[in-house]
C-alpha cells in the first residue's frame, strides 16, 4: 500500500468515527490536518504550473476526459503515479464528481493494465 493510499484510509477512517460519533474531537481534527498536509505532499498533487489545472492528477484527469488516453498513461509512467494513487486522488479530490461517469470500473481495469504493460516494461 502506497503511502498516499494509507493518507486516505486513515482519512476515511477518522471520517467514518466523527460520522458515526455526530462530531469530531480536538485530536480528530488535528489529525484530518495533518494527514491534508501529508496529502498534499504526494505525485498527484505536485503543483503545476498550468491554466487549467492546479494539481498533476487534475491534468492527468483532465487528460483522459479530454480522449488524450495514451498521454494520460505515459504521464502517470513519466511521473510514477500508479493507477491506485491516481484514482485515490480522484475518490478524494473530485468533489464536484464530474469525473464519476467516466472512471467506470472497466475503465480502472482498462487503465490498470495499459499502466502496468507500459510502465513497467
Amino acid at each position: 500500500m502506497s503511502e498516499q493510499a494509507k493518507i486516505l484510509a486513515e482519512l476515511q477512517e477518522i471520517i467514518m468515527t466523527i460520522l458515526k460519533n455526530g462530531a469530531a474531537s480536538e485530536a480528530e481534527g488535528h489529525r484530518i490536518d495533518e494527514l491534508e498536509a501529508l496529502l498534499h505532499e504526494q505525485k498527484c498533487y505536485q503543483e503545476i504550473d498550468h491554466e487549467a489545472y492546479e494539481y498533476r492528477g487534475e491534468e492527468i484527469a483532465g487528460l483522459f476526459a479530454t480522449d488524450h488516453y495514451m498521454e494520460a498513461i505515459d504521464k502517470m509512467c513519466e511521473c510514477e503515479i500508479t493507477p491506485e494513487d491516481f484514482f485515490g486522488f480522484i475518490a478524494y479530490h473530485d468533489e464536484d464528481e464530474e469525473y464519476i461517469d467516466l472512471f467506470t470500473d472497466a475503465f480502472i481495469a482498462e487503465v490498470k493494465k495499459d499502466y502496468a504493460s507500459k510502465c513497467k516494461s
